[in-house]
C-alpha cells in the first residue's frame, strides 16, 4: 500500500490553520466599546463608571495619557488627554477591559472656569490602552468609541428629627434636618423650610449639611413635619415623595 504524501501547499495551510486561533486570541480589540457612563454630576471628586468592551487595561493615575479625553464641549475646556496637555487631569482609579473607574478630577480644575453644571454636555472619547492611541480632532476618528453625557445635579436625601417625641400645648420643639448628599453636603447658609402640610412653618440655614428650627405653634393633636431643601444650581431639591423628610409629632 502507497502511503500518502503531502504537498508542499497542505502542509502551509495547515500551518495557518494552527495558528489562527493563536494569533486571535493574542490580538487585542483594537476599537472599544462604551456600553455606559454612570451619571455625572457638578462635583470635582465623583465616581463615574465607564463600562463596555476593548478599554485594554491600563494601571491607575492621575493625569493625562493618549487613551481618554473628557472634552466639555459647553464651557470649551478638556481633561485627560495628553497629547493637548490638558490642564485639568483626570483621576483615574482603576482601568480594566471592560471598566473603567473615575475618581473625578485635579489639576487645574476650577480656575478660568474649569468646573461642571448642570446641563453641560460632556464628549468623552476612549482609545483601547494597547492600541497607538488617539489622534488629535473634534471627532473621535479611527480606534476610538465616543459618547455625549449630559451633567445633572447631585441627588440629595433629608431627613428629619424632633428633639421630643411629643410636647405639651405651647411647648417648643426644636426639629433638625439633615441633608446629604454623594457629592457632599450642600453650601453653608442654604434654606430648609419646615413644613406641615403646604404650610410653611419657618426655615432653617444649612451649617455643615444641618438645619434646625425652633416652633412652640404647634397644633393640639398629630402634626406631620416637612423638611424640604430648596436646592441650587448644583443639588436637587428635596423630593416631594421623599419619606425620610417627614415625621409625626404629637401635641398633647
Amino acid at each position: 500500500m502507497n502511503k500518502p504524501t503531502f504537498g508542499p501547499c497542505f502542509l502551509m495551510l495547515l500551518s495557518v490553520i494552527a495558528a489562527a486561533p493563536i494569533a486571535a486570541a493574542q490580538d487585542p480589540a483594537t476599537t472599544p466599546k462604551i456600553t455606559s457612563i454612570s451619571k455625572i454630576t457638578t462635583a470635582k471628586n465623583q465616581t463615574i463608571t465607564i463600562t463596555g468592551t476593548g478599554f485594554g487595561t491600563h494601571s491607575a493615575y492621575t493625569g493625562n495619557s493618549k487613551f481618554i479625553s473628557f472634552d466639555d464641549q459647553t464651557k470649551s475646556w478638556e481633561a485627560g488627554y495628553q497629547p493637548d496637555g490638558d490642564t485639568v487631569t483626570l483621576i483615574v482609579n482603576s482601568w480594566t477591559a471592560t471598566k473603567i473607574v473615575l475618581g473625578g478630577f485635579a489639576g487645574k480644575w476650577g480656575t478660568s472656569n474649569f468646573t461642571l453644571a448642570a446641563g453641560n454636555k460632556e464628549f468623552i472619547r476612549l482609545w483601547n490602552a494597547q492600541s497607538a492611541g488617539g489622534t488629535f480632532g473634534l471627532t473621535c476618528g479611527s480606534g476610538c468609541v465616543s459618547k455625549t453625557v449630559t451633567v445633572v445635579k447631585a441627588s440629595t436625601s433629608t431627613e428629619i428629627r424632633s428633639s421630643k417625641n411629643a410636647t405639651v400645648y405651647g411647648e417648643p420643639v426644636t426639629f433638625r434636618a439633615v441633608v446629604t448628599s454623594g457629592d457632599g453636603v450642600p453650601p453653608d447658609g442654604e434654606l430648609v423650610s419646615f413644613m406641615r402640610g403646604e404650610e410653611v412653618l419657618g426655615t432653617g440655614k444649612l451649617k455643615g449639611g444641618v438645619a434646625r428650627f425652633t416652633t412652640s405653634a404647634l397644633e393640639f393633636g398629630e402634626n406631620s413635619i416637612r423638611a424640604v431643601y430648596a436646592g441650587d444650581s448644583d443639588f436637587e431639591r428635596t423630593s416631594r415623595d421623599e419619606e425620610s423628610a417627614s415625621l409625626k409629632h404629637t401635641v398633647e
